[in-house]
């Protein structure tokens, strides 16, 4: 007599939404691309800075692309870019990558935990780089928290995150509705006198585009 097994679902998994999109969404989407894009526009003029995000959103693309073919012919386990890199170019490469991907990683949350600490400051009639300092330690207390507490309150926290995020990219279109003025769009075509030089500020703005590791 033979039975009917069901397939249980495994429990403590993240799905697509909450494990890769959600993440991915929140680290591409970062510090840079508030504070950064503004500064952007002013130095290259409005027609280089969109040449500039074009060409930096290209490199990401045939990047991700190139990551893509290779996560389609291997089993992707645990280990991120490391395990990908050590077994298409072998663990030499792995752990050498790895080694800086993790050192960048531990980087960017000052990086990131600086910006957050520029954006709250700039809220209130305070200019001191130890109030943004003393904000960004806040913060990064805050994420040691939510990280001692464990993965699954850490990824219902990414909600909340996710959902300030996107209430900001709304900012950013309904702003174009208020006060448009077609003369300082004509001034802001091109790049002021004195400007930094294009790939400079290539150079500020590329990391705006490549969270999606």
């Amino acid at each position: 007599m033979s039975t009917v097994t069901t397939p249980t679902k495994t429990a403590g998994k993240l799905g697509t939404f909450s494990g890769v999109f959600t993440p991915s969404i929140l680290t591409i989407l970062g510090i840079i691309l508030f504070l950064r894009t503004g500064f952007v526009v002013g130095n290259a003029g409005l027609m280089r800075a969109l040449l500039l995000i074009g060409i930096a959103n290209l490199v990401s693309i045939l990047t991700t692309f190139s990551l893509a073919a290779i996560s389609t012919n291997i089993e992707v386990k645990g280990g991120g870019d490391y395990y990908l890199i050590s077994r298409t170019l072998g663990v030499e490469f792995g752990g050498a990558i790895g080694i800086v991907l993790f050192l960048a990683q531990s980087v960017s949350i000052a990086f990131y935990a600086i910006g957050f600490g520029e954006a709250v400051v700039s809220l209130f009639d305070v200019d001191s780089a130890w109030v943004t300092q003393l904000v960004a330690a806040a913060a990064v207390a805050a994420l040691f928290v939510l990280a001692w507490a464990g993965a699954d309150v850490a990824s219902r926290f990414q909600f909340v995150v996710m959902a300030f995020l996107f209430a900001a990219l709304g900012s950013f279109y309904f702003g174009a509705f208020q006060g448009a003025d077609s003369a300082i769009l004509q001034s802001g075509l091109s790049a002021p006198p004195g400007a930094l030089g294009f790939w400079v500020v290539f150079a500020i703005f590329f990391p705006a585009v490549t969270g999606f590791t």
